[in-house]
């Protein structure tokens, strides 16, 4: 999927743009309606109608903020909520946006934890061709809240930490989310096409089709941003640091449980099964898994490719709950919904299907409750989330709602927790200078920074010795920073007469 689904060259049973549009167009107005009207029994479940926006894409908003919801919309455009008050414009940048193929566009923001005060935050389009990038490749782009309105973006402000290149038009991902370390999250597809033809999903050489971790704060060297030291397969030959899971196909939403931590990712499959993949924070909230793509699709054998799959590809995690296209085609992913006011679906993750109205709940990980909500809404895109941990749906034929119980109090304000910011992992440079290299290595190790570059010179001192180190002892740097150092080769021995 991306916004409407697509199983890769073949076109059969395909929902369309146009055909999206007009049964969406048909509907809202009927769900509108019928939630307006106070229709549903008191108690029952219910979708309000929060607004209409051009194909909505994500909903969301920042952390300990009751007052604020943002709108991603897929031509290029944010909007904010405040207070409940009519949508206005937070962010435009629909120049460098590519949403004319029907799963390109603006797909999706994070805030991070600590945006109250830094104004920082990023989105994830896929970019039309300009200053030399290549259509269709991946963006995730660092923004700044207007210094003199909280309610405005400085469209100026862009900084990008990646532009991954994208061959295809569809199976772009498109999520981000920050996890409860304060890392950032970011759901890639395979590159397209049918059957993952690049091999993107196995090959721990590539970013596509994978679950990438970065620090999204400027790295060392002037890096745009840095690999966290913790990541699976950092400093492996032939395998990308950024990875923190791969084996997936097109990971277009994925979610953390607000209570839990647990990570949730809903997979779209290729032309039978769709999927939902489950990691506990307790097991490492997914860290170096293997979610099977595309030796796999769902717990169903797909590929043979002896150089992947044969005779099976390695730490495989089969998906906690799958659905066949007896029921739909192209699975959008929720939440677990963790909102007071909502008990009939405590603790349970909901999701959707872009070719199907229905809206489905299921305990994970057992998945032995799978039931339908009860609720309907036409082409449904995405799930978000408040500050409060309130659940939104989003169409996109334009109708945003909130899940509610009729007859409860209804806010457009919440009151929110405020944020909990915990203070990342750094790498405190420790003194080595004196010390014989090996020790020094483990010395460095441990503080969580890296052996840089070794320069070797003669000297008086015992050879292996380290001579000097840059950076400085005491330094606070970045987890992963790279230790340079001069090592004494020793004194040159003199021949014998």
């Amino acid at each position: 999927m991306g916004v409407t689904p697509s199983r890769g060259p073949s076109t059969a049973g395909v929902l369309t743009a146009t055909r999206v549009a007009a049964v969406a167009a048909s509907f809202a107005g009927l769900l509108f309606a019928a939630v307006q009207s106070g229709s549903a029994a008191r108690g029952d479940l219910q979708l309000a109608l929060v607004g209409n926006f051009a194909a909505p894409t994500y909903v969301t908003a920042p952390r300990g903020d009751g007052t604020r919801l943002f709108v991603v919309e897929k031509g290029g455009r944010i909007r904010v909520i405040r207070n409940g008050a009519a949508p206005t414009l937070f962010l435009d940048i629909s120049g460098p946006v590519d949403s004319n193929e029907s799963e390109r566009g603006l797909l999706s923001m994070a805030f991070p934890p600590d945006y109250a005060s830094s104004g920082r935050f990023y989105v994830y389009y896929t970019s039309d061709a300009v200053g030399g990038i290549a259509n269709g490749t991946l963006m995730i782009v660092e923004y700044r809240r207007s210094a003199g309105n909280p309610d405005v973006a400085d469209p100026a402000s862009g900084r990008t930490l990646l532009a991954i290149p994208h061959p295809r038009a569809n199976h772009n991902g498109g999520q981000l989310q920050f996890g409860s370390d304060g890392y950032l999250y970011v759901g890639t597809g395979d590159g397209g096409g049918g059957g993952d033809p690049d091999d993107n999903g196995q090959d721990q050489n590539e970013l596509l089709g994978k679950l990438l971790r970065i620090d999204p704060s400027p790295g060392p060297g002037g890096a745009p941003y840095a690999v966290p030291a913790t990541n699976p397969f950092v400093g492996q030959a032939g395998k990308r640091g950024e990875i923190w899971a791969y084996g997936l196909r097109n990971p277009w939403r994925f979610s953390f449980d607000r209570q839990t931590g647990d990570l949730v990712i809903a997979d779209v499959g290729q032309n039978e099964w769709e999927e939902i993949d489950f990691a506990s924070a307790a097991s490492g909230r997914g860290r170096g898994l293997n979610f099977g793509w595309d030796c796999f699709e769902g717990n169903h054998a797909y590929s043979s490719d002896a150089s992947w799959c044969s005779p099976g590809p390695a730490n495989h995690t089969p998906p906690a709950h799958e659905y066949s296209h007896f029921r739909g085609c192209s699975i959008s992913g929720g939440y677990v919904v963790r909102d007071p006011s909502v008990p009939q679906l405590s603790g349970r993750y909901v999701y959707a299907d872009v070719c199907s109205p229905r809206i489905w709940s299921i305990t994970l990980p057992t998945a032995r409750d799978d039931a339908d909500s009860g609720l309907d809404a036409t082409s449904i895109y995405s799930f978000g989330e408040d500050a409060c941990g309130r659940v939104y749906v989003a169409s996109g034929g334009g109708p945003v709602y909130r899940l509610q119980v009729e007859g409860a109090p209804s806010s457009a304000t919440c009151t929110a927790a405020p944020p909990v910011t915990r203070k990342k992992p750094t790498c405190l440079v420790p003194r080595v200078v004196g010390l014989e290299l090996r020790t020094a290595r483990t010395r460095i190790r441990r503080a969580r920074c890296r052996v840089g570059r070794l320069r070797f010179v003669r000297s008086a001192k015992p050879r292996n010795r380290v001579l000097s180190q840059s950076p400085r002892p005491r330094a606070r740097k970045a987890v992963g920073t790279r230790v340079k150092l001069t090592v004494s080769r020793g004194l040159r021995q003199l021949p014998r007469r």
